[in-house]
């Protein structure tokens, strides 16, 4: 893993089988626009690079995070699967096939076939002699089961023809000592981040992945609602949500607050799980993990629970967190500011009996979500900043690099490294012909050792090649 006769190339976000979303949304198109620009781009580079090693050396492509975007999918097994498959739970049938091991597999199978022209270029870019290093991502923690690993890597091998061991997973991070520090960067983002990154199981359900506060609002509400996507809700206030429940129509609204409601109940469960007796098993297990981790790398434990002490705890651990972050703070000032109203006009002989007492409530509730219920920013730039200075200091490396936020940089931290945000390849498609909240940025990492020392520079794909990036115009 450490070989320096590779040059690297790094590029995170691809969310393959992101528009693969048929059973939450029937109508959907069987392709979206977004995905098929995503694919012609993807294997463009790759066969750009693959035509063009520099010095003679093989290259290593690092994939940062969210490759797959078995959260976002939402589809059912087919009839010859579906006896075959972990039983569904009712949840899983209304939402989508979940995070247990044959579930992923199942999904991983729709995804190999429905972005089949990435494969073949990632098998002619192996078949060239180089290699591909995949590290997971909140979007595709299901890599967690072996047996999803063994699969993708023995299937990718045999179109390429060569062994599988040219695909490799890293569990947690990419690590290159001096050089490169490579993570997704989602474990800095309380709407993201799971308790246990190395062995991120349900503790309730073994068979299946954890799920965070984000995954569920992916899965009940983004996919469910047609027009409704997951990038911009840092810049959208609960009147534009209503807005925007409103513009689907009476019924469209009331199903929208039915998706709610089932958020915040799954959310609680969520809570309750973290407190509950069987999340002390999967805390040893991680922590046995983190054991082996150290000692096979040689990082010690100790670091690395330093490293574990820099992440964002979930939001869902505090019922505060979950009521501010789902806005429902805002909902209770809104019904108790109704309320106030009415108690006034159906007591007007005792108007102001009704009005200080009614009001008087409205403040209490108003000073408590002032004092308590902090609502956590939706977008985590700042946190990733800010912690790649303290990964830098524990992993020494002139680049730290993650993805996550969809949104590319490049900036020197305190610890005399610089910290690069991959960008991403995906983006959606808003219904109503807008651009989206998040475009593409096409942006990648490379890494050359020209003469023996090495270079990094963020470049941006375009249709003539890559370019180096210009954050004004990316």
């Amino acid at each position: 893993m450490t070989r320096t006769s590779f040059n690297l190339l790094a590029l995170s976000d691809l969310h393959l089988g992101s528009d693969l979303v048929h059973h939450a949304q029937p109508d959907a198109p069987r392709r979206s626009a977004s995905s098929e620009r995503r694919d012609r781009a993807l294997v463009a580079l790759l066969d750009w690079y693959r035509e063009r090693p520099v010095e003679n050396q093989p290259w290593r492509l690092v994939i940062g995070g969210d490759f797959v975007d078995f959260t976002g999918m939402s589809v059912l097994p087919g009839a010859d699967e579906r006896g075959a498959l972990t039983e569904p739970t009712g949840e899983e049938l209304s939402h989508g096939l979940g995070g247990a091991a044959d579930h992923a597999l199942a999904k991983l199978r729709l995804v190999m076939a429905h972005h089949d022209s990435v494969m073949d270029a990632l098998a002619r870019f192996l078949a060239a002699g180089n290699e591909i290093v995949i590290v997971p991502g909140n979007h595709d923690v299901d890599w967690h089961w072996d047996e999803l690993q063994i699969e993708f890597r023995q299937a990718l091998a045999a179109r390429a023809g060569v062994a599988a061991d040219r695909v490799q997973f890293s569990h947690w991070f990419y690590y290159e000592e001096g050089l490169i520090y490579l993570e997704h960067g989602h474990q800095y983002d309380g709407y993201c981040s799971h308790d246990h990154v190395l062995y991120p199981v349900s503790p309730s359900d073994p068979r299946r992945t954890t799920r965070s506060l984000s995954d569920i609002l992916v899965r009940y509400v983004v996919r469910p609602t047609r027009g409704m996507t997951e990038g911009g809700h840092d810049s959208m206030s609960a009147s534009d949500y209503v807005r925007f429940g409103l513009s689907l129509g009476v019924g469209g609204m009331a199903a929208l607050v039915r998706r709610f409601a089932r958020v915040s109940v799954a959310a609680v469960a969520l809570w309750r799980e973290h407190l509950s007796d069987a999340a002390g098993w999967v805390r040893r297990e991680h922590e046995r993990k983190l054991l082996q981790l150290g000692e096979a790398r040689s990082f010690g434990v100790e670091r690395l629970r330093e490293l574990v002490s820099l992440q964002h705890p979930p939001l869902t651990r505090s019922l505060g967190s979950i009521a501010s972050s789902l806005m429902l703070d805002r909902v209770a000032l809104g019904v108790l500011g109704i309320a106030a109203v009415g108690a006034v006009l159906l007591w007007l002989e005792h108007w102001s009996v009704a009005a200080s007492s009614g009001f008087g409530v409205l403040a209490s509730v108003a000073v408590m979500r002032h004092l308590w219920l902090q609502r956590s920013s939706v977008e985590p730039s700042d946190l990733l900043r800010e912690r790649a200075a303290s990964v830098a200091r524990l992993f020494p490396a002139a680049v730290v690099v993650m993805g996550h936020t969809h949104l590319p940089e490049v900036r020197p931290t305190a610890e005399r490294s610089t910290y690069v945000n991959l960008g991403a390849w995906a983006e959606e498609d808003p219904v109503d012909g807008r651009s989206p909240a998040l475009p593409a940025t096409r942006t990648h990492l490379l890494i050359t050792r020209t003469g023996g020392t090495p270079s990094a520079q963020l470049l941006q794909w375009s249709d003539g090649g890559p370019q180096p990036f210009d954050a004004g115009r990316g």
